[in-house]
């Protein structure tokens, strides 16, 4: 199944990974490992915002 790939739809994902990664976090029991996936999930939001700026 190919999903539309419009602006708005990678938004969508990117903030839906984001938001599992965040969770995944919270779920993580060893510090550096909850670190890391709350710094990857700040990075996809943060590029996203970047992406949005430059439209």
């Amino acid at each position: 199944m190919n999903l539309p790939d419009t602006p708005l739809e990678r938004s969508r994902r990117t903030r839906e990974r984001a938001d599992e990664l965040g969770r995944a976090a919270d779920r993580a029991t060893d510090p550096e490992h909850r670190q890391r996936l709350r710094e990857k999930a700040r990075r996809l939001l943060g590029e996203e915002l970047e992406g949005q700026e430059g439209s």
